[in-house]
C-alpha cells in the first residue's frame, strides 16, 4: 500500500524524519560490466543533473552503462507495459502517476534487498516507487516585463490588464486546476474535490493568451526567449535559467508542492540492475550534489547537510516556502486524472 503524502506530513518540513549514516555502503564491484540500463526522466537541466549526480556514480561503482532516455511520458510508459518489454528500466516519475500506476499494475515491486529504502524520509517510500526529489510549481515572471511591479498570486496570472503578455501553463489539468481554483479565490484546504466546472470557467479567461508547454524544458525555454511573461514553471528550472542569466524570478505565493518517484517498469529486463540504480540514487552525497545543482529538494534527510546553505531560498521545502504552499492531492488524481485529462484535451480544442 502506497503511503499516501498528507498536507499535514509534507509541510511539517524535510528534517522530520530519521535518517542512515551519511557514509553510504559501498555499490559493490564492477560486477555490472556489459550490462546496460535505461534510464528515462524529463530531459533538460534536471535529467542532466541526474546523470551527473546518480548515473555516472553508479556506472564507476558497477561497470554498468547508463543511457538516458525521455521525456518521461505517461502513454509511452503505459504503451511500453503493453508491449511486455519496455526500453526503460528505470523511470522518474510524477507522485500522480505512481498513484495510477500502481493501481494499473505498471511497476514493479521495490526490491528492498536491493534498495536501502531506510535512508529515505518514510514519508516517501512506497512498495513500488522511492521519492528522488520534492519540487514545487511556482508562478514565475520576466524582470523585465512589469516595470510597476511583478505579480506574486495566481489572481495575478489571470489579470491581463494589469500584467500584459503572453501566458504559460502546463498541458496538463494536474496542477493547472489548482492554480485556476486558487486565483478564482478557494482557499487551499478547500481546493479539494476540485470544482472542475469553476477551474474551466477561470482557465477561460487567459486561454487565448497561452503558451502551453508539454516538457518542463520547453516551459523554461519559454522564459528564456521571451515568449511569455508569466505562468506556471517548476522552482528548479527557474532556478537554473536565472543561474544562466534568464530575466525571471518566481513568487513562493501558493505553491504547489509535489514528489517524483524512482520506478522500475514492470517487465524489465534488467530488474537488478535496474534496483541498484534507484539504490544508488537514494545515497545523501548523490542526492546533495543534484540539489546543488538544479535546487530540488532531496528525499534523503541527510543530503541537507551538504546542500549550499545559498540554496535554500530556491528549495520548496525551506520553512518559509512550505507555509506558502500547499500539497498537491496524489489520491484525487490517481481516481480522476484519466477523465480530466479527456476533458482537459476537449477544452483545449473546442
Amino acid at each position: 500500500m502506497t503511503r499516501s503524502t498528507t498536507r499535514r506530513t509534507l509541510l511539517a518540513g524535510a528534517a522530520a524524519a530519521a535518517a542512515s549514516p551519511f557514509a553510504a555502503r559501498a555499490q559493490g564491484g564492477p560486477d555490472l560490466k556489459g550490462t546496460t540500463v535505461v534510464f528515462a526522466s524529463w530531459g533538460g537541466a534536471y535529467q542532466d543533473a541526474e546523470k551527473v549526480s546518480y548515473c555516472e556514480p553508479f556506472e564507476k561503482a558497477t561497470g554498468a552503462k547508463v543511457v538516458q532516455d525521455g521525456p518521461m511520458n505517461p502513454a509511452k510508459f503505459r504503451a511500453m507495459i503493453a508491449s511486455g518489454t519496455p526500453d526503460w528500466d528505470v523511470a522518474d516519475v510524477t507522485g500522480g502517476f505512481l498513484e495510477v500506476g500502481i493501481k494499473d499494475g505498471l511497476f514493479e515491486k521495490i526490491d528492498t534487498k536491493l534498495i536501502t529504502t531506510s535512508r529515505i524520509d518514510p514519508r516517501f517510500v512506497s512498495e513500488y516507487g522511492v521519492g528522488c526529489i520534492v519540487w514545487s510549481s511556482n508562478l514565475g515572471f520576466s524582470t523585465t516585463a512589469f516595470p510597476n511591479g511583478a505579480p506574486k498570486t495566481w489572481a495575478d496570472l489571470f489579470d491581463l490588464k494589469k500584467f500584459p503578455g503572453k501566458r504559460t501553463l502546463q498541458d496538463s489539468p494536474t496542477a493547472s486546476l489548482e492554480v485556476a481554483l486558487l486565483a478564482d479565490g478557494v482557499a487551499a484546504d478547500k481546493l479539494y474535490p476540485l470544482d472542475v466546472d469553476r477551474a474551466f470557467k477561470k482557465l477561460d479567461v487567459i486561454k487565448e493568451h497561452t503558451v502551453f508547454w508539454s516538457t518542463n524544458s520547453q516551459s523554461q525555454q519559454l522564459f528564456v526567449d521571451r515568449e511569455v511573461t508569466a505562468g506556471v514553471i517548476l522552482n528548479g528550472r527557474v532556478y537554473d535559467a536565472a543561474q544562466k542569466g534568464a530575466k525571471i524570478a518566481l513568487s513562493w505565493e501558493q505553491n504547489i508542492q509535489q514528489v517524483d518517484y524512482l520506478v522500475v517498469p514492470r517487465g524489465s529486463r534488467n530488474r537488478d540492475a535496474a534496483m541498484r540504480l534507484i539504490d544508488t540514487m537514494t545515497l545523501a552525497e548523490n542526492q546533495a550534489k543534484l540539489a546543488n545543482l538544479i535546487a530540488y529538494s532531496p528525499t534523503n534527510n541527510e543530503a541537507f547537510k551538504s546542500i549550499d546553505p545559498k540554496l535554500e531560498p530556491w528549495l520548496c521545502t525551506a520553512p518559509e516556502n512550505t507555509k506558502r504552499g500547499l500539497v498537491l492531492d496524489q489520491a484525487y488524481w490517481r481516481d480522476n486524472l484519466k477523465k480530466l485529462t479527456e476533458r482537459w484535451t476537449a477544452w483545449k480544442l473546442a
